[in-house]
This record gives structure tokens, C-alpha cells and sequence, in this order.
């Protein structure tokens, strides 16, 4: 079960406010990300037609598409962990309620945090080994560090939007009767299904509370 990003109305709080100006740069992000799969797919079906019809391809075609592989496959990991998408293990999380909640949520931003923390670190390592070395690619030698380069930078977006959490949830640790932002909150099954409901109908129960990214 997936968590969705629920906040009433207009942020009320400073780490809410935050979230929402940072969630642009996320959002920009992920339509990057959103564009190099276009284009990836553009990349393919001339690869295809020029084989098939023409019998010509586009020269270092993998090599290409490795580097553009990594655009799409992490530069919209903060934009997935703004809306709690990633995958969860949510089974005890629906059993809790109030400050159990939120300290559970505490403690995985904390080890999330810190993991990230030394993913950045290494993969920071790896793009200087890239960069001092001048690795490339093994067909048309495209210079790898620039691909090398985004892991570090996207996790530090991630780690960012785990740090803007982590106060989200001490927040409604301190108060558990404050309306959850700028942290994803999990909803039960049925809950999810509403929520679906409404957003292909194009309408919110009158009983629900606008909801904002």
C-alpha cells in the first residue's frame, strides 16, 4: 500500500511551507527525468526504423542509452519519497495511531537518513574516480562522470526531502492532533481506493479536506 502526500489546505506550518518551495525543485527533477524517457523511446523507434528500413543505426546506440538510464532512474527519487511511493512495509504502520506512529516514522527518516547519508559519500567517490581518470564508455568513449555525477547529486535531494520529514514528523510527534504536512501519510487500503476514486472523478468528498502536494 502506497502513502499519499496529504496536506490541508495552504501549509500552516514553517516545514510546510519549506516542503511546498522545495517540492518545485523536485518536480523539476522529475520532469527531466519524465523527458529523458521520451526521449529514450524517440531514440529507440529511430533505432528500430533505421535498422529495419534502412539498415543504419545510430552509432554507440547502448552507450547512449546507458547514460540516459540514470537520468530516469534516479533523478525523481525525491519526488517519489515526497509521496511516500517508494516500497513500504506498512502492515504494522496501520495499526498505530497517534505518537506510536510518528515515532515509528522517526526512526526509518533517521536510518534512512543516515544510509543515504553514505550512499552520497560513496557515490560522490566513484564520480572523482571517473573524473580523475577519465573513464568512458566502451564503444564510443563517452565520457561517464557526468552520469556518475547525478547519483550524488539526486541522493542529495533525497536526503534533503528525508531531513524536511523528519521534522514533518517530530511535528506531529509534539502534537498528534495537527493536520499532517510535508510528510506522506499512510492510509488504509480503503482509504486509497477513495482517494483514486476521487482523483479519476475529478472531485473530493465534501466530508475531505483539499488536498495539496
Amino acid at each position: 500500500m502506497t502513502g499519499t502526500a496529504v496536506e490541508a489546505g495552504a501549509p500552516t506550518s514553517s516545514v510546510g511551507r519549506l516542503s511546498l518551495v522545495y517540492s518545485k525543485l523536485e518536480n523539476v527533477l522529475n520532469m527531466v527525468a519524465a523527458a529523458a524517457i521520451f526521449l529514450l523511446m524517440m531514440i529507440g523507434v529511430i533505432q528500430i526504423v533505421g535498422r529495419t528500413v534502412f539498415n543504419l543505426g545510430i552509432h554507440g546506440y547502448v552507450d547512449w542509452i546507458e547514460q540516459f538510464a540514470v537520468i530516469y532512474a534516479i533523478l525523481g527519487i525525491a519526488y517519489c519519497q515526497r509521496y511516500g511511493s517508494h516500497i513500504r512495509m506498512e502492515i504494522v504502520l496501520t495499526l498505530l495511531k497517534g505518537r506510536a506512529l510518528w515515532a515509528v516514522e522517526i526512526l526509518g527518516v533517521v536510518v534512512g537518513l543516515i544510509l543515504v547519508g553514505i550512499l552520497i559519500d560513496t557515490s560522490w567517490d566513484h564520480f572523482m574516480r571517473a573524473w580523475t581518470r577519465g573513464d568512458s564508455s566502451m564503444d564510443i568513449k563517452l565520457p561517464v562522470w557526468p552520469a556518475k555525477l547525478l547519483v550524488p547529486i539526486a541522493l542529495g535531494t533525497l536526503w534533503l526531502r528525508l531531513l524536511l520529514q523528519l521534522f514533518g514528523y517530530f511535528r506531529m510527534f509534539a502534537d498528534p492532533s495537527r493536520t499532517p504536512e510535508a510528510v506522506p501519510v499512510v492510509e488504509t487500503p480503503e482509504e486509497l481506493a477513495q482517494h483514486e476514486i476521487e482523483d479519476v472523478l475529478g472531485h473530493v468528498s465534501a466530508n475531505d479536506p483539499p488536498r495539496a502536494n
